[in-house]
C-alpha cells in the first residue's frame, strides 16, 4: 500500500498522524488489500483505532464491523470514525433492544430463536422501510422489534459496532476485533448446585419426567468433570423450549442448558460450570486489536503488526508458591503469609485469585473486601480487596491500588483445559490455549490496576508456573523472581521506601 495513499486519508481528515500510527496504519491497509487477516499489538494510547480505521478507508474494506466486548466502547470508535467523515451504527443485543427481555431475561436469545415467526413485534416490523438512527436506544420506542430494525439501520453505516456475540449484518467487508485478548480466555458461566433441582421442577411441569430424574439425581461435587451426553443436551434443549413456548421465562432450565452445553463442564467450588472456546472462525480481512495479546497465531493470522512497550513496570515472580491441582493445600498457608505480609506494609492491597484458591486463602487471612460481597468498587478504600480472577470486576473497571498481587496463575481445571484444547484442535488451529487464557486473565487483572502512567502499584505474580511464561511477560513487564517470603518482605520494604518502582526501558 503506497504511504501517500494512507497519508491522504489522515490529511483529508485535518489529523498529524502520531509516531509509528502511519507505518502502522500502511501494514495494515497492505494485509487487508491483499485479503489476509492481521493481528495488530499496540500499548494503550498509541491511537490504535485512527490507526485501523484509517486502514480500512486506504485498502476499501468498508463497511466494517467493529466487535467489541462492551457497547461502552461504541463511543470511543465513533467518534474516531467520525473524523474521517465515516457514518456509524452501535448495534446492541436481544437483552436490551427486544420488547420481551424484561420477561425473558437471558431466555430471549432461545426464545428468539425458536418462535420468532409467531412474535408480534417481529410480525409488525416493516422492513420495507429505511431507518434512519446512529445508535440502538434510538429505536426502542419504534413500532415493531429494535433488534431486527437495526438490521436496516445498519445498511447506511460505514462502521457498524457491536458485541462480539451478536449477529452480525447480511454484507460488510471486513471484521475489526477490538480488545481482542479477551478472545483467548474463554467464555465461562457458572451456575450454582442447587439450580438443578429447579431446573427438574420446572421440567416435570412440562411431563419431562425423565430428564427431571436426571437433573435430580446429579450429586454436586467441590471439583472435577461432569460428564453429559450430547442427547441429553439435545433433549434438554428441546424441554427448555417447550417450557418457553408456555410462557416460562428467566428459566432455571435455561441456565442449566447454556452450561451442559459448554465444551468443557465440570465442578469448581461445588458449583458446576462450563467453558466454551471464546475464538471466532478465522476469516479474511479480519483485524484483532489488542494492547496485549500474547498468543496471536490462535486467531488464525498470519501476519501481526507489534508495537513495541517503550515503558515496562516491575513485576515479580514467587518461586516458592504454587495453585497447581494437587499443590494447593500445601501452599495455602504460605499464599496466607504473602498476604498478611502486603497487609502489614501497603495501604491497599488488590488481590486477584480463582474462586478455588479466594475460598482456600480467605479462611486464613481476614479481608476487608470480597467479591461475593461486592456490588460496585468503592472509589476510596484502604486494606485487601480479594476478587476473582475471572469475576465481574476483572475486566472493565479501574481500581487504584498500591500492590496488585494474582494469587496462584488462573488457569482453567486440567479436565477443562484438555477438552478445550480438542475443541481448538478441531477448528485446525493450534497453540497453547491453556497458556493464552490463563496469561490473558492475568494480564487483565493487573490491569485494573494500571490504566493510567501515574498508577506505579507493586506488581507480584505468584506463581512459580509464570517463569515458564518469561518471553510473553517480557514484552509488557520487567520482570525479577523471588525466592522465598523473606527475600518478599525485603522488596516490599524498598517499594515503601520508595525504590522498586516502575523501571522505564527505552
Amino acid at each position: 500500500m503506497p504511504r501517500n495513499v494512507v497519508l491522504e486519508v489522515f490529511r483529508k481528515a485535518g489529523l498529524e498522524p502520531r509516531r509509528g500510527q502511519l507505518e502502522a496504519a500502511e501494514a495494515i491497509a497492505s494485509v487487508l488489500a491483499g485479503g489476509g487477516s492481521v493481528a495488530f499489538v499496540a500499548p494503550t494510547g498509541f491511537g490504535k483505532t485512527i490507526a485501523v480505521l484509517a486502514g480500512l478507508v486506504a485498502s476499501e474494506r468498508l463497511p466494517v464491523v467493529w466487535r467489541v466486548r462492551s457497547l461502552a466502547l461504541g463511543s470511543r470508535v465513533l467518534g474516531d470514525a467520525a473524523l474521517l467523515d465515516l457514518a456509524g451504527f452501535v448495534a446492541a443485543g436481544r437483552e436490551r433492544t427486544c420488547p420481551l427481555a424484561s420477561r425473558l431475561g437471558g431466555d430471549v436469545h432461545e426464545y428468539c430463536r425458536g418462535f420468532r415467526l409467531s412474535c408480534k413485534y417481529f410480525l409488525e416490523t416493516d422492513f420495507s422501510r429505511p431507518v434512519l438512527a446512529a445508535d440502538w436506544r434510538e429505536l426502542l420506542n419504534a413500532r415493531g422489534c429494535p433488534y431486527y430494525l437495526q438490521e436496516r439501520a445498519m445498511e447506511d453505516a460505514q462502521v457498524v459496532v457491536m458485541s462480539y456475540y451478536r449477529r452480525p449484518p447480511r454484507f460488510y467487508r471486513s471484521v475489526v476485533w477490538d480488545e481482542a485478548h479477551n478472545l483467548l480466555a474463554p467464555r465461562e458461566s457458572c451456575i450454582p448446585a442447587a439450580l438443578l433441582a429447579e431446573a427438574a421442577a420446572e421440567l416435570k411441569t412440562v411431563g419431562e419426567d425423565r430428564l427431571a430424574g436426571w437433573l435430580s439425581q446429579v450429586r454436586p461435587r467441590v471439583e472435577g468433570p461432569f460428564a453429559v451426553e450430547e442427547e441429553k443436551v439435545l433433549a434438554l434443549q428441546a424441554a427448555y423450549r417447550k417450557l418457553l413456548s408456555q410462557g416460562y421465562g428467566r428459566t432455571a432450565t435455561g441456565r442449566v442448558y447454556r452450561v451442559l452445553g459448554s465444551e468443557a463442564v465440570y465442578w469448581e467450588s461445588g458449583r458446576l460450570c462450563g467453558a466454551r472456546l471464546a475464538l471466532p472462525a478465522p476469516r479474511p480481512s479480519s483485524v484483532y486489536v489488542s494492547a496485549t495479546l500474547p498468543y496471536p497465531e490462535l486467531l488464525g493470522t498470519r501476519e501481526t503488526i507489534e508495537i513495541p512497550w517503550t515503558r515496562r513496570r516491575k513485576a515479580y515472580i514467587t518461586g516458592w508458591l504454587t495453585t497447581r491441582y494437587g499443590k494447593l493445600d500445601e501452599n495455602v498457608e504460605g499464599y496466607a503469609r504473602l498476604l498478611t505480609a502486603l497487609k502489614l506494609r501497603v495501604p491497599r492491597v488488590l488481590a486477584f485469585a480463582t474462586r478455588r484458591v479466594a475460598n482456600a486463602v480467605r479462611r486464613r487471612v481476614a479481608v476487608d473486601y470480597y467479591e461475593p460481597e461486592l456490588r460496585v468498587v468503592p472509589a476510596e478504600w484502604k486494606g485487601v480487596m480479594l476478587l476473582h480472577s475471572r469475576g465481574r470486576f476483572a475486566e472493565g473497571v479501574d481500581i487504584r491500588a498500591d500492590a496488585v498481587v494474582v494469587l496462584g496463575a488462573p488457569f482453567l481445571p486440567p479436565h477443562a483445559s484438555r477438552r478445550l484444547e480438542r475443541a481448538l484442535r478441531g477448528t485446525g488451529v493450534t497453540g497453547d490455549i491453556r497458556g493464552a487464557a490463563m496469561l490473558s486473565t492475568t494480564l487483565q487483572c493487573i490491569g485494573r490496576a494500571t490504566r493510567k502512567p501515574s498508577d506505579d502499584p507493586l506488581i507480584i505474580l505468584a506463581d512459580k508456573r509464570y517463569t515458564r511464561y518469561t518471553s510473553q511477560l517480557n514484552k509488557y513487564y520487567a520482570l525479577d523472581r523471588i525466592a522465598d517470603l523473606g527475600d518478599f518482605v525485603a522488596v516490599v520494604k524498598k517499594f515503601r521506601a520508595g525504590y522498586g518502582r516502575i523501571q522505564v526501558l527505552e
